[in-house]
């Protein structure tokens, strides 16, 4: 009989705690706002002609992210600057830079409550432009394809993340890879951020 009582008590306090357990992450995802605020920064690697003319850069961006608690599916509106120094010698202390808005829809794959999978992809428009010393503005506007995939790790009410996004821009005439060929711009930002 001691030994049924005291199965049934661990056994009790097993399932309180993990009521508990399971009553706190409830709350802490009822407790999440429908929007998120998050920002991000990280390595971008121009690829495909591009690499041809740039080297690795740098980017910067915010967003805002909209979805329900517990929702696979989500929105995405980010702003980004990317910045690249240019290969060639004669072109020091020229930047070439995209500055860029994306509308991006976010798919949550699993239910992991510590860390989740999501892939994410849209359309942008991106505004590309030379800067630097002696160097006048041939700023040009276009559209563009982008999609990628991350993690993001939920620690209360802040969610730290780590993602590489494909962006693909209609570049057309506005972009030549200095033999007077068309390149098309292609890049894989890497960004670490934080949302909350």
């Amino acid at each position: 009989m001691k030994r049924v009582l005291t199965t049934a008590a661990v056994l009790g306090i097993t399932l309180l705690g993990s009521a508990n357990v399971s009553a706190q992450e409830t709350s802490e995802m009822a407790n999440k706002s429908p929007v998120q605020f998050g920002v991000l920064g990280g390595v971008s690697f121009p690829i495909s002609t591009a690499s041809n003319l740039l080297k690795t850069g740098w980017n910067a961006g915010a967003f805002l992210n909209f979805g329900i608690a517990n929702w696979p599916f989500g929105i995405r509106v980010d702003g980004q600057w990317n910045q690249f120094n240019f290969k060639s010698t004669q072109l020091n202390g020229v930047h070439f830079r995209d500055i860029h808005g994306t509308a991006d829809a976010v798919f949550n794959v699993g239910s992991g409550k510590a860390v989740k999978f999501y892939l994410l992809g849209g359309v942008g428009v991106y505004n590309l432009n030379a800067t630097g010393n002696n160097v006048s503005s041939n700023s040009v506007t276009k559209f563009g394809l982008n999609g990628g995939a991350g993690f993001k790790f939920n620690v209360g009410s802040l969610s730290p993340f780590v993602e590489a996004r494909y962006h693909y821009v209609f570049s057309g005439d506005g972009f030549s890879d200095g033999n007077g060929n068309n390149a098309k711009f292609q890049m894989i930002p890497v960004s670490v951020g934080i949302s909350f």
